[in-house]
């Protein structure tokens, strides 16, 4: 098996670590025996159940439209990920399984996978550097994250840029909850790899599996789609200006591959208004914390970049020398490039790159390195950010900010919602409206900051309402406005009970256990709003 693989003992226990590390989240919340997971594995539960909702609506129209802003709209979203869970979901999967149990092998296995060859392709029987580029690339985490945490450095506003920064560029982060983004950027350097077989054997014809690749790390990731496109015009540019090589034609097809899911975003961005509203939510700069100082860029990839510039001097007589080396500018250009909306996840990948020239440029000061001074060095790069990033998430669990569970009474009202056939959307508080969604199949008033009109003015009274801040005749007129049929209350300790603040609204109220529904009086507005579940 080992030798299938193409793995040594090494690379095993590495693989299995990072198989741990994928459920290092979701396993403690799996013993939580007195409720269900809601399928959210990640720092933000909302992202997560933002695809259990594309998953369902995908199990039912194949297409998905916008189910977070309680208006009429129409699909147009596909995404072939979502597309396979939503047919699973069709055949009676669960949403949890179908996104989880489904995915999440693949993500690991295409990540793991992707960073070992490509650690293999530079420094093949070396396995001392081919594991600590593995150990770099995948569970690094800069420690500037967490010693400004740990320290209390600038309070939370800086710990939460050097958290983000650092986010972005720990791969096996991506694994809790961000199934698309790990196979994406574990795509993309087997696609890098098979491009360079196919460009130095000209017999060969185009290699379709690395056309279909492509395809997929731009429709998964389009940061990282316009990031491989702009590694190939380089290299090839590269290769043409120094060595009067010219590109072969087959590598049109590649570039229509990477082409045409961007195109595909493009379309959406402007002709869908759902889409268009998530381009402005997710704009450069749309919320203050999301703005990264270049100090803080700076310090965060310090202690990668510096040594991967060492590697910079050696030569770079093939394909993939030139390749690795223009990978970490093509991600400073489409970060710094006004294209496309949240450039942030251009840092996604980052690390791999600069993991193999870090190693490179090391060895060109420190050619016969002791392995206890390298493991010690891994050790700084890798636990304390892992145990820091492990603390962030159970921050996040144990804040309730976000639904990780539902409580009993939740899922039967979620389910009463989901099983009754008459149309009309539901108000609900915003973390309410995160899974409302997903397990009714109805429109929610607010829920995805990025499909929510005006996300901070509906998110506000919709949690005063339901913690009993908004009443009398202003939480009427408010509940009025929104066209839902129906206010749902959650199962948090200390919400409201809105039957006497609803009283001259209300057509029926029905309890479950700790969840309770009150339905409105009917009428035609409710129905133009939002149809029934799943409609």
């Amino acid at each position: 098996m080992r030798r299938r693989a193409g793995l040594d003992r090494v690379e095993w226990l590495l693989f299995a670590a990072l198989a741990l590390l994928s459920v290092a989240v979701l396993l403690p919340l799996l013993t939580k025996t007195d409720r269900t997971i809601t399928g959210a594995d990640g720092l933000l539960a909302a992202d997560q159940l933002q695809y259990l909702t594309w998953i369902r609506e995908a199990s039912n129209h194949v297409l998905i439209g916008n189910l977070f802003d309680l208006a009429p709209g129409d699909r147009t979203f596909f995404h072939p990920l979502f597309a396979v869970s939503g047919a699973l979901v069709a055949l009676g999967v669960s949403l949890p399984i179908a996104y989880l149990v489904v995915w999440k092998p693949v993500a690991v296995g295409t990540l793991f996978f992707g960073v070992q060859r490509y650690a293999r392709r530079f420094f093949g029987e070396s396995a001392g550097a081919r594991h600590t580029v593995i150990v770099l690339a995948l569970f690094g985490v800069m420690p500037a994250s967490w010693i400004v945490a740990w320290s209390n450095w600038g309070g939370q506003p800086r710990q939460y840029s050097f958290d983000f920064i650092s986010g972005e560029m720990f791969s096996g982060g991506w694994l809790w909850g961000y199934l698309p983004t790990a196979i994406a950027v574990g795509l993309l350097p087997l696609v890098l790899l098979g491009v360079e077989r196919w460009r130095e054997d000209t017999t060969r014809a185009v290699p379709w599996l690395t056309v279909v690749g492509a395809l997929f790390v731009c429709w998964l990731q389009p940061w990282q789609g316009a990031e491989l496109g702009l590694i190939l015009v380089a290299v090839e540019a590269w290769r043409w200006r120094r060595h009067g090589e010219r590109p072969r034609a087959g590598l049109l097809v590649i570039f229509a591959a990477i082409a045409l899911p961007a195109f595909y975003y493009f379309a959406l961005s402007k002709l869908d208004p759902a889409w268009e509203l998530a381009g402005e939510a997710n704009a450069r700069g749309a919320m203050e914390a999301w703005r990264w100082p270049w100090w803080a860029m700076v310090l965060t990839v310090l202690p990668l970049a510096a040594p991967a510039v060492l590697a910079l001097r050696l030569p770079a007589p093939t394909w993939q020398d030139q390749a690795v080396r223009v990978w970490p500018f093509a991600i400073l250009a489409v970060f710094l490039l006004p294209l496309g909306t949240f450039p942030y996840h251009a840092f996604q990948g980052l690390a791999i790159p600069l993991a193999v020239l870090a190693v490179q440029g090391t060895l060109t000061v420190w050619r016969a390195p002791k392995p206890a001074i390298v493991v010690a060095i891994l050790i700084v790069m890798t636990l304390p950010g892992i145990a820091h990033k492990l603390d962030v998430a159970r921050n996040s669990v144990q804040s309730a900010g976000d639904p990780y569970w539902m409580f009993p009474g939740e899922q039967a009202a979620m389910d009463a919602l989901a099983s009754d056939p008459r149309p009309g959307g539901v108000l609900g508080a915003s973390y309410a409206g995160y899974m409302l969604p997903a397990y009714t199949g109805r429109e929610t008033y607010v829920g995805a900051l990025s499909w929510s009109p005006d996300w901070e003015e509906r998110q506000r009274p919709a949690n005063a309402l339901i913690e009993g801040r908004l009443t009398g005749q202003e939480a009427r007129d408010f509940v009025t406005s929104t066209n839902a049929r129906y206010v749902f209350v959650d199962c948090r300790p200390g919400l409201a009970d809105l039957s006497a603040t609803l009283g001259p609204l209300l057509q029926d109220i029905r309890r479950y256990g700790c969840a309770t529904v009150y339905e409105l009086r009917f009428r035609p507005e409710m129905a133009a709003a939002a149809g029934a579940p799943d409609q």
